[in-house]
């Protein structure tokens, strides 16, 4: 009786392991993808499982494979600026991003000057950024993504 348990327990667990489609933190709601282009959409499922992707700009459906460790990538094909619009991503299960604009995408790195705030660092501050503060918050189509600082030796 034990060992039949126990091969149920084990079957119903292994039922659930399948995996979801996992997406970088990059892809998520609220995202701005970069417009006119090719923008490419990648992450991991079941490896050799086919992922679809549509897109609600053109109603376009992308379908790619995951490789052998499950990662997969696409390249959509983005319009002039505008939004929102929402990404599904599927590969059995269904993920959708929302709130995806498109636009112009600017990635700021590089100087160890642009770590510093609007506002300046205390004892510091930057004159006309309260005013700047407040103008930028009126902004609703403005979206940042800040990447955690890591130090590495490589």
């Amino acid at each position: 009786m034990k060992k039949l348990l126990s091969i149920i327990l084990l079957l119903l667990l292994s039922a659930g392991i399948s995996a979801k489609v996992q997406l970088p933190a990059l892809l998520q709601d609220n995202m701005v993808l970069q417009r006119q282009t090719e923008a490419n959409l990648w992450g991991k499922t079941d490896p050799q499982k086919k992922v679809t992707v549509t897109t609600s700009w053109n109603k376009e459906k992308y379908t790619t494979q995951a490789d052998e460790n499950g990662a997969w990538k696409v390249a959509v094909s983005t319009p002039v600026a505008g939004g929102p619009y929402s990404i599904t991503i599927s590969d059995g299960d269904k993920i959708e991003l929302n709130n995806v604009m498109i636009g112009e995408v600017w990635i700021c790195a590089g100087q160890s000057n642009m770590q510093m705030p609007v506002a300046g660092f205390g004892g510091q501050p930057v004159d006309g950024s309260n005013e700047a503060i407040l103008e930028g918050a009126k902004d609703k189509d403005i979206r940042m993504f800040i990447v955690k600082r890591e130090i590495s030796q490589t």
